[in-house]
């Protein structure tokens, strides 16, 4: 964690005013998305301040003014169930002297994004008017960046700005600024937590462990919002560690935090866990055709005695005799791949002597679920085709792939003459194409002024320029095509319009 000194600057207008109030933290990488709409900046309150003479600069938005929301309120207090702590709006918009203020980004704030669950004192909250959704601290940003929060009113007039580094952040979402009376800031992460944290005795602790490990700090199985500083109790050795070497059965610990500012007073949280001794063990493990283990390949039915490392650091390691049971499916294609003129279709064979079922996956993603009786694939669905065969014998599948290659014949066609007349024949000019992965023709005047261009064979010009109808005429086609068989055109021809 690095820190930095706060910068402050109070301007004073006309005569000089007490400090208004300081900020005291912000929560700049929120919970919840859109972040714009979950950030958060707690102040400490030094005079009655009136919420409609405090405005917001932000690093990186636009302030939207103040917008209560009871509603929004009373559903914030409901998530706070096991503590005594409670938000409340400042009636009439005056926040009284000595009071803490947590400012919110938006009235759009998702409730359970940011828990006030273990708020343990009254709290007066304001919200920002809706309307911005992008952060209001630029989280990306490298350089050091300021909020600054501005106050004027009869009695007492203040603009103070606090500084932070982005870089600096702990944490991803959650990552917060707290900044102490003498202006030094430090960082930190509140774990999806409101940035004002309640009286917390949380912890978590593994509700088994080996008695094989080295002695436990108790304080690094603090849940991300408990309070620090309190005292454990129970079968632990020097303040704080629990040693589980020589130990079997089960044992309870305490925690007990003390605040007496705070509504709760004390709060403490007891967990009782099992310390249990290694095992040994037997297991079987079945596959198909062979498995990868230890370095090695296994293809026929073996019995090997293997430490098995548990995947969870706190539980003992086994010794296991296991058993691997090798099952045999082999089945294939009679051909892998096939080239077919468009019309023509392919028959299938698979080659294999246990019964068996099969799915069939075409190139666009279509399935043909088992039991398939598909047997044919067809020219027009090229790519590659996958099948999975189970042998109804051992449950064993198959994995085989087929490629269908379409053999291309590329083609174009130039019309070089069309009647717009509006006869319903012949009324529009398009090329005719077979094959073709790319395509553009223009149509030229006979003063060489571009007036049609097409990039399918399926535009047509309708014989009109800037909407109006050209007179019967000679123009010019100039098409560059390229076909699925590697095949180039570049086609000039001479058009007839004939009215």
């Amino acid at each position: 964690m690095r820190s930095f000194l706060l910068l402050f600057s109070f301007f004073f207008l006309g005569r000089v005013f007490a400090q208004c109030f300081s900020v005291e933290s912000i929560l700049a990488d929120a919970c919840g998305d859109p972040e714009g709409e979950n950030e958060m900046v707690s102040l400490r309150v030094n005079t009655d301040l009136n919420l409609n003479n405090l405005v917001f600069d932000w690093p990186n938005n636009n302030f939207l003014g103040w917008c209560p929301d009871a509603q929004l309120t009373a559903a914030l207090n409901q998530t706070i169930v096991s503590s005594c702590g409670l938000l409340i709006e400042a009636p009439n918009g005056i926040v009284p002297a000595g009071e803490k203020l947590l400012i919110v980004s938006s009235t759009n704030m998702l409730i359970n994004a940011n828990s006030f669950e273990g708020l343990s004192d009254t709290i007066y909250i304001a919200y920002q008017c809706a309307g911005n959704t992008s952060g209001h601290f630029s989280n990306l940003a490298s350089s050091i960046r300021t909020l600054q929060v501005s106050y004027s009113d009869a009695s007492c007039t203040s603009v103070q700005a606090v500084s932070y580094l982005p870089t600096d952040l702990i944490g991803g979402d959650g990552a917060a600024i707290y900044y102490d009376e003498t202006g030094q800031a430090s960082y930190y992460n509140t774990g999806c937590n409101a940035i004002f944290n309640g009286l917390n005795a949380s912890w978590t602790f593994p509700s088994k462990i080996c008695n094989n490990l080295a002695p436990l700090n108790l304080n690094n199985f603090l849940s991300a919002n408990a309070t620090s500083g309190g005292t454990w109790s129970g079968d632990i050795e020097n303040t704080n560690f629990f040693n589980p070497q020589g130990k079997l059965g089960n044992y309870t610990i305490s925690y007990t935090v003390i605040d007496p500012n705070s509504c709760l007073g004390a709060i403490d949280s007891s967990l009782t866990f099992e310390v249990v001794a290694p095992s040994f063990g037997s297991d079987t493990i079945e596959r198909c055709d062979s498995i990868f283990q230890f370095g090695f390949w296994i293809y026929e039915d073996t019995l090997l005695e293997i430490p098995v490392a548990n995947p969870n650091a706190f539980l003992c390691d086994s010794i296991v005799q296991r058993y691997y049971k090798i099952s045999k499916s082999n089945f294939s294609l009679y051909q892998n791949s096939v080239e077919l003129y468009p019309g023509e279709s392919y028959t299938f064979d698979i080659i294999g002597t246990n019964p068996f079922s099969y799915s069939l996956v075409y190139p666009n993603g279509d399935t043909c679920l088992a039991p398939c009786l598909a047997e044919e694939l067809f020219a027009e669905y090229e790519g590659t085709y996958y099948f999975l065969i189970s042998d109804l014998s051992n449950s064993c599948t198959s994995n085989l792939s087929f490629q269908l290659n379409r053999i291309y014949s590329s083609l174009v066609n130039v019309p070089t003459a069309f009647t717009p007349n509006k006869d319903g024949q012949n009324d529009l000019y398009k090329v005719y194409t077979r094959d073709i992965n790319d395509l553009e023709y223009k149509i030229y005047s006979q003063w060489g002024e571009e007036i049609f261009i097409g990039r399918s064979s399926l535009d047509s010009w309708d014989g009109k320029f800037k909407n109006k109808d050209l007179a019967s005429g000679i123009f010019l086609l100039h098409l560059k095509a390229s076909g699925k068989d590697g095949q180039s055109f570049d086609i000039v021809e001479k058009i007839k319009l004939i009215r």
